[in-house]
């Protein structure tokens, strides 16, 4: 696979989702390599925007994330398996389908404005980057 036709793509490959049972496959070995993907940002029509966790390793328990996926791609990336609670992989669709939050200032405001808000620390962007390039 030539690094200029995945150049500003941290995965190589799409692997198939590991929570999908049915994938195919191609037996061909004369495929044409796929042209690096184009980047996707679809709606997610999330309730919420504040997340919370209730786990000792973290040091808060709330948490924001205005996107799912990162179009920056970097291969280590801890939260790429996220995306395939979605349906996407955690490969080539983590950093090319990235789901955007659109009403995510009117839910924050919305959550922070309800009397059974209790004032906290809240983490911004711990399963992405709250600047994406398309922010440019």
């Amino acid at each position: 696979m030539s690094a200029e036709k995945r150049r500003g793509r941290g995965a190589a490959s799409n692997p198939a989702n590991r929570f999908e049972t049915l994938s195919y496959h191609s037996s061909d070995w004369d495929e044409p390599e796929d042209p690096a993907p184009q980047t996707l940002f679809l709606k997610d029509d999330t309730r919420t925007i504040i997340n919370y966790n209730d786990s000792p390793d973290v040091g808060f328990s709330a948490s924001i994330n205005p996107y799912r996926g990162c179009e920056h791609g970097c291969i280590y990336c801890f939260a790429r398996p996220n995306h395939e609670y979605l349906g996407f992989s955690a490969g080539l669709d983590f950093e090319s389908k990235i789901l955007v939050k659109e009403n995510a200032p009117d839910l924050l405001r919305r959550e922070l404005l309800s009397p059974k808000w209790a004032p906290q620390v809240i983490a911004i962007s711990g399963v992405t980057d709250a600047y994406q390039p398309i922010e440019r």
